[in-house]
């Protein structure tokens, strides 16, 4: 997809749409922040994308990481968040 274009390695992009979370890590964020924990979560989908690993979430388990993850920005990456605008 085009939004996930030019991603840098520490930057994880977050996206809000239709009552579900996105959520676009680099392998090594990934594997370090969040890879033993993220079954816990029941995600709808998971899967990799060369050196990028995205996760779909119910809304509810998304805010839950979205908010894990604003906890944790220490652990050396940042968040790129985008929602998606429905047509009414």
């Amino acid at each position: 997809m085009e939004w996930r274009d030019g991603l840098m390695e520490e930057e994880v992009l977050i996206v809000r749409e239709s009552g579900r979370w996105t959520f676009d890590f680099h392998r090594s964020v990934f594997a370090r922040v969040v890879g033993r924990n993220i079954r816990n979560l029941h995600p709808i989908s998971m899967s990799s994308r060369g050196e990028r690993v995205v996760v779909t979430l119910s809304e509810e388990e998304g805010e839950e990481l979205r908010a894990w993850l604003l906890l944790n920005l220490h652990k050396g990456f940042f968040i790129t968040e985008l929602e998606c605008l429905e047509a009414k």
